[in-house]
């Protein structure tokens, strides 16, 4: 009897024992975990509307929220004010941000900006190229193949001799400047005329709006080619200002852009998947290793979509993809 009563003792003694390391595992473990820092990621990017980047801002949040990371989103002022940015990148950098996620307004000046620092923080561009000088990640759909397979839509739906005008606005940033370039090589000998509609070189300030208004009325064209959010935004105003019809084709992310596409407004639209951008640059902000060997071969998707798909399940997906 007295060695059954030893035993019973042995056992609740070492179950004691179990439940003690069990709770002191658990607290150590809860202590580790609510002593290590948060991360703040900066994603800084151009224009002063934040709904633009609402896709892109999910995706980069979601990351953020499984690395118990902060992500805080900065717009500008401006759409193009390089100066602007570069100040909103200082401010960030001298608050003690650990990674930068950055909407270039000019590709080439933001870069070169941002190497002369030679930043000891991650650094990833939206809508940008890698840059190989200091292996900065860059995150964007294949721009040119984008601008081609538009051109290749406009040639496929219009007849060989209508004339198009390609709106050339905001040239300094690399995905419109290889949108248009794809454009064009695609539009090349397939079309009657090809106008180019461009401030470069011009003095004019007028906004983008009023810009597009003046050459509608100037120029004869049959359809109107945009390669970004806010090109593609001012013409829709400027039509429905002027009271006027074109066709159009475009690039375009924008709330205003799927409800034109709804309405035939826009006769086909290419929509690049931009919360995987905003996934991915925020996977290489925080784990640059991890990201390059799970997604290295990871190419952001586009979509050609048009009133009678856009309902399809995988454009859905796409242009409404926080709709249950």
């Amino acid at each position: 009897m007295k060695n059954l009563t030893g035993k019973r003792s042995l056992v609740a003694v070492a179950i004691l024992l179990v439940i003690f390391l069990l709770i002191a595992g658990y607290q150590i473990n809860a202590g580790i975990t609510e002593n290590k820092p948060t991360r703040h990621v900066s994603m800084i990017v151009y224009g002063d509307d934040s709904e633009r980047w609402e896709n892109m801002r999910e995706g980069a949040y979601l990351v953020c929220k499984d690395m118990n990371a902060e992500l805080s989103l900065l717009t500008m002022l401006s759409e193009n004010d390089i100066t602007e940015q570069e100040e909103i990148i200082d401010r960030e950098i001298e608050d003690g941000a650990d990674a930068l996620i950055i909407a270039p307004c000019d590709s080439k000046a933001i870069k070169e900006f941002i190497d002369k620092k030679r930043l000891k923080i991650p650094v990833v561009y939206l809508e940008s190229e890698n840059n190989t000088f200091l292996g900065n990640v860059g995150i964007a759909a294949d721009d040119y193949k984008m601008g081609y397979s538009l051109g290749e839509e406009l040639v496929s739906r219009e007849s060989d001799i209508v004339t198009v005008a390609i709106i050339s606005e905001n040239m300094g940033r690399e995905s419109v400047a290889l949108r248009e370039q794809g454009l064009r090589d695609a539009l090349e000998g397939n079309i009657g005329k090809l106008i180019v509609w461009s401030r470069e070189g011009t003095s004019t300030n007028a906004n983008t709006r009023t810009f597009i208004q003046r050459e509608i009325v100037s120029e004869a064209t049959d359809v109107i080619v945009t390669l970004d959010n806010t090109t593609t935004d001012a013409l829709l105003d400027a039509l429905a200002n002027l009271n006027k019809t074109r066709k159009v084709y475009s690039i375009s992310t924008s709330n205003k852009a799927v409800y034109s596409l709804y309405n035939e407004d826009i006769k086909a639209l290419e929509y690049p998947d931009e919360f995987s951008m905003g996934y991915l640059a925020a996977m290489n902000a925080l784990d640059q290793t991890y990201a390059a060997r799970r997604y290295a071969h990871k190419e952001i998707e586009y979509r050609m979509v048009k009133k009678e798909n856009m309902y399809d399940e995988e454009n859905q997906t796409l242009l409404f993809p926080f709709v249950n």
